[in-house]
């Protein structure tokens, strides 16, 4: 293997975008990640919009960073032979009449008025007493799909190193870090929740548990994301959805909890019309931050040191911008 510039620790959304960016830089970096089955990024949904929270808000950055993450995930797409992104409005039905007023009164506003329409005709196999609109500049990433066809990639590029990271065989100085024989100039902490063992950072990760159903239904289909209350039903392939999820903050148990099963499938029972029945059960830990904001951070004494985390539930739309900046960063910091 070539001479490597650069190690990411960890493969998920963070870890895989960095290792992206860096390859469009054409500077030579390595994976190391230990393969493991239960990860946020794998069972994501994968959904972004610029809508945010039960609010509805929309912050100004966001309306940046969805064309470019678009523009980043065509060209993973492009890559690997296989599209990953899908552009499609969110489909949202209104829980109660007080959501639909509030909602529509946001539409007359210039800054909502592009992304809230009105829906002119009734989704079939949806129950929607209160109406639904639709939310544009939406979409969804296939990141099982994604996360799986890019670790073939870094294997085929011998670009990646199936081990757990031992943060006591990094020797830092001020010339190199080295690894287990490895020599490089930069390391990435993308981590996920795991960063709570990270002794480089002091940055607080709460663990957040979520649990994702797969369903599967006759009398249903669509290309469009369902929201309603608070639960996402995203397409997967074989007239599947994902269906989730549940948020249990402070829980590091990755196994599944059969009491968000239930409750998930009591608040499916509310949108779909008709019946459906479960085919699989996932669940993993996301990295959540107390004021939700991602960690974009370098380390104070050693610059070739850096961290990006914390990428929560917004982790597809936000990473593809944090992930470019903090290449550019830490790179910038090398050249001077």
């Amino acid at each position: 293997m070539e001479k490597i510039n650069t190690v990411i620790v960890g493969q998920g959304i963070a870890g895989s975008l960095v290792a992206f960016m860096l390859h469009r830089k054409k500077i030579p970096f390595l994976v190391i990640d230990p393969a493991s089955q239960h990860t946020a990024s794998k069972i994501a949904a994968g959904m972004f919009t610029p809508l945010s929270g039960k609010r509805k808000t929309i912050h100004p950055l966001v309306l940046e960073q969805i064309p470019f993450a678009i523009k980043i995930y065509q060209e993973i797409s492009q890559l690997l032979g296989q599209n990953i992104v899908h552009l499609s409005n969110i489909y949202q039905v209104f829980n109660s009449a007080e959501e639909q007023a509030a909602l529509q009164l946001k539409s007359i506003e210039p800054v909502y008025s592009a992304h809230i329409v009105p829906i002119l005709g009734a989704l079939p196999g949806i129950h929607q007493q209160n109406g639904a609109c639709e939310i544009t500049h939406s979409g969804w990433v296939n990141c099982e799909l994604w996360m799986g066809l890019f670790r073939t990639w870094l294997k085929k590029n011998e670009r990646l190193l199936e081990a757990s990271f031992l943060y006591q065989d990094l020797d830092i100085s001020e010339e190199k870090l080295s690894y287990k024989g490895l020599e490089f100039q930069n390391i990435f902490f993308c981590e996920g929740y795991r960063a709570i063992h990270n002794p480089f950072f002091n940055e607080k990760i709460i663990p957040c548990k979520g649990d994702v159903l797969t369903i599967a239904t006759d009398h249903f289909a669509t290309d469009q994301i369902i929201k309603k209350n608070g639960i996402y039903l995203v397409p997967s392939e074989n007239n599947a959805f994902k269906a989730g999820a549940t948020y249990q903050w402070n829980n590091d148990e990755e196994l599944p909890d059969n009491a968000s099963k239930l409750w998930i499938e009591g608040q499916l029972e509310n949108m779909l019309i008709n019946s459906f029945s479960t085919i699989d059960h996932q669940s993993a830990i996301r990295p959540t931050t107390q004021n939700r904001e991602v960690i974009i951070q370098q380390h104070l004494q050693h610059k070739g040191m850096c961290m990006l985390n914390g990428l929560g539930t917004k982790g597809v739309l936000q990473g593809p911008w944090w992930a470019n900046r903090i290449v550019e960063l830490c790179m910038h910091s090398a050249s001077e």
